[in-house]
């Protein structure tokens, strides 16, 4: 069973950012440093639902994961009949939303990109991870233009 895990301790949520079959993604704020996160949060009605235990299964694997094309992983609170994930803060959003905002990636971009992803695939398989579920939306770009594997939950 989750409990309290990780550097967050007191955070508050911000707006939703998407949603999906397991739940919301929120902009959190961590209020002891200021520091932006996502929070990833599915409500627990029974905690033998598929999705609390792929949800924990994800938080297991990512707890065990450190880098740079992978999302990191920040920690876990389950209060309140919530599980809540906290994730690094992506602002660039997926590559599918840059494809659709800026209408195509430059040749360079997109190179850039399949080095990044390729780097982070080559980390998982080295460790027997396989991530089955690679798509523009689980590509995730930060402030500075680097890519990152997210969504680990059919991992």
């Amino acid at each position: 069973e989750v409990r309290n895990i990780g550097k967050i301790r007191r955070w508050q949520r911000g707006n939703l950012i998407g949603s999906g079959s397991f739940g919301q993604v929120y902009l959190g704020m961590n209020l002891d440093s200021g520091e932006l996160f996502v929070v990833k949060q599915v409500k627990i009605v029974d905690p033998s639902r598929e999705e609390v235990s792929q949800m924990e299964r994800e938080i297991n694997l990512l707890s065990t994961l450190s880098h740079d094309n992978i999302v990191k992983y920040l920690g876990t609170e389950r209060a309140d009949g919530e599980l809540s994930v906290f994730l690094e803060y992506m602002p660039g959003g997926s590559i599918a939303d840059l494809v659709a905002r800026f209408g195509g990636l430059d040749e360079a971009v997109i190179r850039k990109y399949t080095r990044e992803l390729l780097e982070g695939l080559s980390y998982l398989h080295e460790r027997g991870i396989v991530h089955r579920d690679i798509k523009g939306q689980n590509i995730l770009v930060d402030s500075k233009g680097a890519c990152k594997l997210a969504d680990f939950g059919a991992s």
